[in-house]
């Protein structure tokens, strides 16, 4: 078996390699914290890590910036070096990849079976599917790109967010060659991000960036100028994910405790789900349920309602309404605590869905009254103020407040433009 000295092994992100007699790669991982992960095959081995560790002679440690440039760095040497106990992992659950879909105008998708799309360009594998969809959630912000799986009479939900375009799904538009030419040039980009080359691709636009400021044509100078601040944006945000993750991770679980111990729940609240309504004097009546595991926000339970039982202006019965249709869906799984954005009566009618749905002794129902910052709960009377919380928590509470009403606002918006469209 080999012998490894782990005080030599940096806690660092990283890819190793472990090597047999011929310096052949056996096996090529990645991890945020390379000594831990390491440390990790020695402790109660499986057969396969057993018998691992007994065909490996070496292993070569390769330090990098960041848990996002580890996951790319692993992807690309497993497909140069194909080791062998990668191979043995290889099939259609374990392995991710990122396709762009060979169609007018290309989809990025996360797949597990590239060989389902027709494609012009994939990426991978990659060991894991959170990190990658982390990834291109970051690479989004800046540089638009469709999901859509199908066109649409109107523009998708994810152009109101600035996610996609809206011109690329939308059935029956005549797209200019500029909008065409912007399209593709993002997707340039967003290839050459996954490759993971960004010192390259920086210096490649500061070069072109540079010739069009000599032929003074300084409206290309200035586009390049945001495309190149847009990539440094992207990979300093790619390092804060790899090296902040642990951090991050345990200051929820510090948040999380602290929520369950001063709100009396019976349990850990890993999944909490906020709410918010908005409208205009009664009109364009909207609902949104955002959905926090963990701590974080999993964008792919974004849940939308349109209000349909209630006519003026009252958003505690709209909240009401929202919930009582939410509970029905149980399949989309039970939240251990619900957030409501309002006071002691929006808390009223939120319980009353709750207890409607039988589900009063699983959820617990608080509601955040601004502008005092006070949390109301059930049986409790007096309100807590954020002031009783630590600052990481009562942060984490804004958190909760700020980002459902920045999805319930955004839908609201996109369904009165799109009345005014009409």
């Amino acid at each position: 078996m080999i012998k490894i000295n782990l005080k030599e092994i940096p806690e660092k992100p990283g890819v190793y390699i472990f090597k047999n007699k011929e310096d052949k790669a056996l096996y090529v991982g990645k991890a945020k914290n390379l000594r831990k992960r390491i440390a990790s095959y020695f402790k109660n081995p499986s057969l396969k890590i057993k018998e691992l560790l007994d065909s490996a002679e070496n292993l070569e440690i390769l330090p990098l910036k960041s848990e996002v440039e580890a996951i790319l760095k692993e992807s690309d040497l497993i497909k140069k070096l194909d080791p062998y106990f990668n191979q043995l992992l290889r099939d259609d659950t374990n392995y991710f990849y990122v396709v762009f879909t060979k169609e007018k105008f290309p989809r990025i998708y996360v797949t597990h079976r590239p060989d389902k799309f027709k494609t012009y360009k994939i990426f991978g594998p990659f060991t894991e599917g959170k990190s990658i969809k982390n990834l291109l959630q970051k690479i989004r912000k800046k540089l638009p790109f469709c999901t859509c799986k199908e066109n649409h009479l109107r523009e998708c939900f994810n152009s109101s967010l600035r996610l996609c375009f809206g011109f690329c799904c939308l059935r029956g538009k005549t797209i200019s060659q500029e909008e065409k030419n912007i399209y593709f040039e993002n997707l340039k980009l967003i290839e050459k991000i996954l490759s993971g080359n960004f010192k390259d691709l920086k210096k490649e636009i500061l070069e072109e960036m540079e010739k069009y400021l000599k032929e003074s044509n300084l409206l290309l100078a200035k586009k390049l100028f945001e495309v190149y601040s847009s990539i440094k944006k992207i990979e300093e945000e790619i390092e804060i994910i790899g090296q902040d993750s642990l951090y991050l991770e345990n200051i929820r679980k510090k948040v999380l405790l602290e929520i369950k111990k001063k709100l009396k729940l019976k349990e850990i609240p890993k999944i909490i789900e906020a709410y918010d309504i908005s409208h205009l004097y009664g009109d364009f009546k909207v609902g949104m349920m955002l959905t926090f595991y963990e701590g974080f926000l999993k964008i792919q339970k974004i849940r939308k309602f349109k209000i349909k039982t209630i006519v003026r202006p009252d958003d505690p019965r709209m909240i009401y309404e929202v919930l009582k249709r939410r509970l029905k869906h149980l399949e989309w799984g039970i939240p251990h605590l619900i957030f409501i954005d309002g006071g002691k009566i929006q808390l009223k009618f939120a319980l009353l869905g709750v207890k409607e749905a039988g589900l009063e002794d699983k959820i617990k129902v608080i509601s955040f009254a601004k502008p005092k910052e006070e949390i109301y709960f059930h049986p409790q009377k007096r309100p807590l103020s954020l002031k009783d919380f630590s600052s990481e928590t009562a942060n984490f509470l804004r958190l909760l407040d700020l980002k459902v009403h920045e999805f319930v606002l955004k839908y609201h918006k996109y369904l009165r433009e799109n009345e005014k469209f009409n």
